[in-house]
């Protein structure tokens, strides 16, 4: 009790040093910038449902409890490697990014603690994979999400872009068919988008630590991450503003949260048998983790991506499709809270009905332990690089209480 009650002092403690050594401007002295930012944002492309959204939200408060509450008793853990991880996530950025202002704002969003987090066990080999790959998947997604790139303002260029990354990516895992006799022949890396260019170091990795159906599976997430990505897009370009069920449906795969998962025994170095990983309650496991990972994704960047023009958020979603009789933000609170509990009620009886198939064989028993482990140190470490992260900016929210008050 001691130990947890130390542990969440330090991380409130951190956050608070946070909000000083990086303080942003505070709602008082920063109402013209924000007036300008959402300027901005509409000039980008709101139109529609969108468009009224952002004008009913605009200036409302989104208060959020401590969130450390709920997950109190989940590990968090850094891995050793974390001062060299933020070295090469440095150097990989480098090697595709350009513009020197997005540079910089990459760079201080600190990808290397959340591979951190997210592996605090795994030794240097994957971490050099999950590190590309994770760099990769942020990146590529921004060029679609960030509405500053041609391909994130035209559906045509969208379409494209997913449709050569795809082939691209079958490519580099070894998944394209060969003819008898022959090695396969994978694209060269002068001639590959700078974005998937990164993609290889990831396909090589895996083409040497996994088996063709770990990759096979690592290929469809990916295919489901960017047809949802798509249709994203698509409702952001036309500023429609779907259900909370559709729209949980979109983002269960647009968050890209189930590829990270599916490289998690590569990364582990565990092979579990396929009547684990093809059950059931192993996909309810994925279900479940995904859903919280994007609940906790989408309430941390709400503030950023609305000044991004982009309300395809699970807030402004939510707050579209309240009870007009109880349209407000604390409605909207109530409602995250309850989607929270019940997806971590189906982690946790997920993860007891893969303990209950695995009672007979010790290393398998032990190896699908750390795979349930792993999923909650993803979730963790989701929840405090959202905290840290200067890329959602949460330190100038934090409360005397753990809480936040997010200004939209």
């Amino acid at each position: 009790m001691m130990t947890t009650t130390l542990i969440r002092l330090a991380r409130r403690t951190h956050s608070k040093l946070l909000s000083i050594l990086f303080p942003h401007p505070r709602l008082a002295s920063n109402t013209d910038q924000n007036i300008s930012e959402k300027s901005k944002a509409k000039q980008q492309g709101l139109c529609g449902e969108a468009l009224v959204l952002a004008s009913q939200l605009d200036g409302k408060t989104f208060r959020l409890p401590d969130l450390w509450k709920v997950f109190s008793d989940w590990p968090l853990a850094a891995n050793p490697h974390a001062e060299r991880l933020e070295v090469l996530v440095d150097t990989l950025l480098e090697r595709i990014i350009t513009n020197e202002k997005k540079l910089k704002a990459l760079k201080q969003a600190n990808f290397g603690r959340l591979i951190s987090l997210w592996y605090p066990d795994a030794e240097w080999p994957e971490l050099e994979i999950a590190a590309a790959y994770s760099v990769w998947i942020f990146v590529w997604d921004d060029e679609v999400d960030a509405g500053d790139t041609d391909v994130s303002n035209d559906e045509e260029l969208s379409r494209a872009y997913y449709k050569k990354s795809l082939s691209t990516i079958h490519n580099l895992l070894g998944l394209d068919p060969s003819e008898e006799g022959k090695e396969q022949v994978f694209e060269d890396d002068q001639s590959l988008h700078p974005n998937m260019a990164l993609f290889a170091d990831v396909g090589r990795g895996m083409r040497a630590t996994t088996d063709k159906i770990q990759r096979e599976r690592f290929y469809r997430e990916l295919e489901s991450f960017m047809v949802q990505v798509g249709v994203e897009h698509v409702h952001r370009m036309r500023g429609d503003i779907p259900t909370v069920a559709k729209y949980t449906e979109i983002r269960s795969g647009s968050v890209g949260c189930a590829p990270q998962i599916a490289i998690t025994d590569a990364m582990l170095k565990v092979r579990l048998p396929e009547s684990i990983m093809e059950s059931a309650a192993m996909r309810a496991l994925w279900k479940e983790t995904v859903v919280i990972c994007f609940i906790l994704n989408d309430i941390y960047s709400v503030q950023k991506e609305i000044a991004q023009a982009s309300l395809l958020n699970l807030v402004p979603v939510m707050f579209k499709n309240c009870d007009p009789e109880k349209q407000n933000l604390d409605t909207v609170t109530q409602d995250i809270e309850i989607a929270l509990q019940k997806a971590m009620k189906g982690f946790e009886d997920a993860a007891a009905s893969l303990t209950e198939m695995t009672p007979d064989d010790a290393q398998v028993s032990k190896d699908t332990q750390s795979f349930i482990n792993w999923c909650r140190y993803f979730i963790t470490g989701v929840l405090q690089w959202s905290l840290e992260s200067r890329r959602y900016g949460m330190a100038q929210c934090l409360q005397e209480d753990g809480s936040l008050n997010i200004v939209l």
